[in-house]
């Protein structure tokens, strides 16, 4: 049994990904399916691509062709607006940066085969599709190496990256909407959060560096994501530690100018795609989307029946009594992870669209579920008898997940209308 479960863990990730593979093939690479891959905001986060590599056109002209070529009323979708007398993208480079080798080979595969190599036609959304589960794969990589970092046993992390990838929307992002952008910056944090440890357990410069420019990264994909940085204070057990090796890390001169450059890089290429498409170097393409701090919205961000965290995602609720163990055994620990997670809500719940328009639960999450994966493990690893209980629970939690994200792939839980009333009418049924 024991050489059973080690093999299982070894082999988790493989699993994993082939059952999103089979996932893939049987939603996206069936009859013209695959025009549903790039939709909704991914459009924008994917439209730089086709604009660098074949239109040479960073104020998107070609949009209007290829909304009526490929795309019907339902699916059409606008992610351009007017800043100085130009049209741009709303949506920031990230995701674009790191689908780009797909996106190319897509795009020599298209030429080769004579296919219309026009950024849209069937094989750039088949390989954004295979890059992200390819994305999908190093988050679980780094996540697991993170955990392993903390010391838990390998078959808990081996459950815990299955718990994560099909009880929460993770799964139903990397396989239906793949270009939004939660996925990528899961996988960002994932690999923040393993260097990040590695730096304050090993105060190695080389580990400080690749940290920043991962930062860096997070920032191109999702600026408001930058919050993870605060997670450190926990890793590094205060932010006084934090805060000296830090200071130590500006001491190594000419290597911390190169971290600091690290950093800087990939948000300066947002910058010169702004400077390129509006002579201006920074510009506000949210126009007056914004964060109202005053009238955050909390309680509806984790509660409501429109797109509640706890209700779409019971699995992130089941983590959060993970900081028991913390309060037990460290109470600057459990401040720190308590006050970061409350912060994060908070921020996230001030958006002007606290529910973030049409999606499957609470979408801006995703890239934080490494820091509820790191909850949920420790409440696992401490919780004595109450194991084997909690263990089939989550199984219980996993299926739920599933059941819903069913249901929302076909439209019994609305995109965006949920209420108590329609809820409660669906639940546990099928379309």
């Amino acid at each position: 049994m024991r050489l059973f479960l080690s093999l299982l863990s070894r082999f988790t990730i493989p699993i994993i990904i082939g059952f999103c593979l089979l996932a893939v093939l049987n939603q996206k690479w069936s009859k013209n399916q695959w025009k549903y891959t790039i939709i909704s905001d991914g459009k924008g986060y994917y439209a730089y691509l086709p604009a660098v590599f074949i239109y040479g056109d960073l104020n998107l002209a070609f949009h209007d062709s290829i909304e009526k070529k490929y795309y019907d009323d339902h699916t059409k979708y606008e992610y351009r607006v007017p800043i100085h007398g130009v049209i741009i993208n709303k949506y920031f480079a990230g995701v674009s940066v790191m689908q780009m080798p797909f996106f190319l080979i897509a795009h020599g595969f298209t030429k080769i085969s004579g296919g219309e190599a026009d950024g849209y036609s069937m094989w750039y959304p088949r390989m954004m599709n295979i890059g992200a589960l390819f994305w999908l794969a190093i988050g679980l990589i780094f996540l697991r190496r993170f955990l392993k970092l903390h010391k838990f046993k390998d078959e808990l992390i081996a459950f815990t990256l299955f718990a994560f990838v099909f009880g929460t929307n993770l799964f139903y992002y990397t396989i239906t909407e793949p270009m939004m952008s939660h996925l990528y910056s899961f996988a960002l944090v994932s690999m923040f959060l393993y260097f990040g440890k590695l730096w304050i357990d090993r105060k190695e410069v080389r580990y400080a560096n690749i940290t920043a420019l991962l930062l860096g990264m997070i920032i191109l994909v999702r600026p408001v994501n930058a919050l993870i940085g605060f997670w450190l204070i926990f890793e590094a057990d205060g932010i006084r530690n934090l805060l000296r090796l830090k200071t130590d890390y500006l001491k190594s001169g000419y290597r911390a100018l190169i971290g600091i450059l690290l950093l800087i890089l990939p948000v300066f290429i947002q910058l010169l795609i702004w400077k390129l498409q509006t002579g201006h170097w920074y510009v506000n393409s949210y126009l007056d989307e914004g964060f109202h701090f005053t009238e955050p919205h909390m309680i509806n961000f984790l509660f409501s029946y429109k797109k509640g965290l706890f209700v779409y995602l019971p699995l992130t609720l089941l983590s959060l009594f993970g900081l028991i163990s913390f309060y037990k055994n460290d109470i600057k620990r459990f401040a720190t992870a308590f006050v970061f997670l409350f912060s994060v809500i908070y921020i996230l719940s001030s958006w002007w669209m606290w529910y973030y328009g049409g999606s499957f639960g609470t979408r801006v999450i995703i890239e934080y579920l490494p820091v509820f994966a790191l909850l949920y493990i420790t409440l696992i690893t401490n919780s004595g008898k109450l194991k084997p209980y909690l263990i089939g629970l989550t199984v219980l939690l996993i299926l739920f997940c599933q059941f819903q994200t069913y249901q929302y792939r076909y439209e019994l839980i609305h995109w965006s209308d949920m209420t108590a009333e329609r809820y409660w009418s669906v639940f546990g049924k099928l379309p």
